[in-house]
């Protein structure tokens, strides 16, 4: 009777080592998908709170038109994990007294969408490719 136990229990040990080099070679290819997709460039799509920081002499509050942007961002996908492009810190702080320097005093402002992102890439965000929404944002200063 021990005879034939003994290859049974061989049977029982065999089939245990093909699902184990299963597994270790899905956790492989699942690392290797995980880095070869995350190691190239792409394009992402976040919205951003609209903050108004530094206003000029003399103005007491500003306000935007629309209070979130649409940002499109070029980056490569392991940096699209890094904590500036975190929910939390999804913030566009923009200077006032920088934005409208150049433009006439009044009481408001509309910026395109090309002004808004030349002004973004110049201060701090140089991955970005294009301000999607909204077309235009006005500001008013009081």
């Amino acid at each position: 009777m021990q005879i034939e136990r003994q290859p049974k229990q061989e049977h029982k040990n065999r089939m245990k080592l093909p699902p184990l080099a299963f597994l270790v070679c899905l956790i492989l290819s699942a690392i290797a998908w995980f880095f070869m997709n995350f190691s190239r460039d792409q394009e992402h799509t976040l919205e951003y709170k609209v903050i108004c920081s530094e206003l000029p002499e003399g103005k007491k509050s500003c306000t935007f038109s629309d209070t979130t942007l649409l940002l499109t961002f070029n980056t490569r996908g392991l940096d699209y994990l890094t904590p500036e492009y975190a929910e939390e810190n999804r913030i566009v702080n923009l200077s006032v007294k920088e934005l409208v320097k150049n433009k006439n005093k009044r009481s408001a402002y509309s910026f395109s969408n090309k002004e808004l992102c030349n002004f973004l890439v110049d201060n701090g965000y140089p991955e970005l490719i294009s301000v999607d929404k909204p077309e235009v944002l006005t500001l008013y200063v009081k």
